[in-house]
């Protein structure tokens, strides 16, 4: 059996090809982009994960929320997380994120920003909104910055556009569309358990 692999692993290295990338879309629209240069076509295809679901996020979330990079991150840790005003808010599910986020982060899954969930209310009031569910003052909400696993993550956008949606201030939510995995790929340390 060891054999028979070690004869996969070899036939696909020497055919040039990788033995777990596989064609997968860009977007949900595009599966490849094609532009000119210096008369040649070129072509941006992709391998990997599957889209949808993972799916390769624009750089900006909704009108008004700024996205941020990894340094900015760390300094709204240092400037609001650290003072009660803001909270990084990592937004995949409990087991993934029991497993290791960025620091200093809370889970808060995709799922209770939704418009049906019944507890939207108490969550919305836990950010500092007052009167939730009848006319609504941000006035002392959380500036938030929320995060998923990463650039083809589309659960960031998607709990984004809910806060929105519930009239949360553009102004107070920012996207850190790298998410976990551009985080750990960068060598940044992940706590676990938090």
């Amino acid at each position: 059996m060891v054999s028979v692999r070690r004869a996969v692993i070899a036939a696909s290295i020497a055919a040039g090809s990788p033995l777990i990338a596989q064609s997968a879309a860009i977007t949900e629209s595009a599966s490849a982009f094609s532009f000119t240069m210096n008369g040649a076509e070129m072509t941006v295809t992709r391998s990997g994960p599957s889209c949808p679901s993972s799916c390769i996020q624009p750089m900006t979330a909704a009108a008004g929320v700024e996205t941020l990079g990894e340094l900015e991150v760390i300094g709204f840790l240092q400037k609001f997380v650290s003072t009660g005003s803001g909270l990084l808010v990592d937004v995949r599910m409990p087991g993934t994120f029991s497993s290791g986020s960025v620091p200093g982060a809370v889970n808060v899954p995709v799922a209770t920003f939704l418009p049906d969930n019944p507890y939207r209310a108490d969550l919305l009031s836990a950010l500092g909104v007052v009167n939730p569910e009848s006319s609504p003052s941000f006035a002392g909400a959380f500036s938030l910055v929320i995060f998923g696993s990463g650039p083809d993550d589309g659960t960031a956008r998607d709990a984004i556009q809910h806060l929105l949606g519930a009239g949360y201030p553009a102004n107070k939510i920012k996207y850190y569309r790298g998410g976990a995995s551009t985080w750990s790929a960068l060598g940044l340390n992940i706590s676990v358990g938090q």
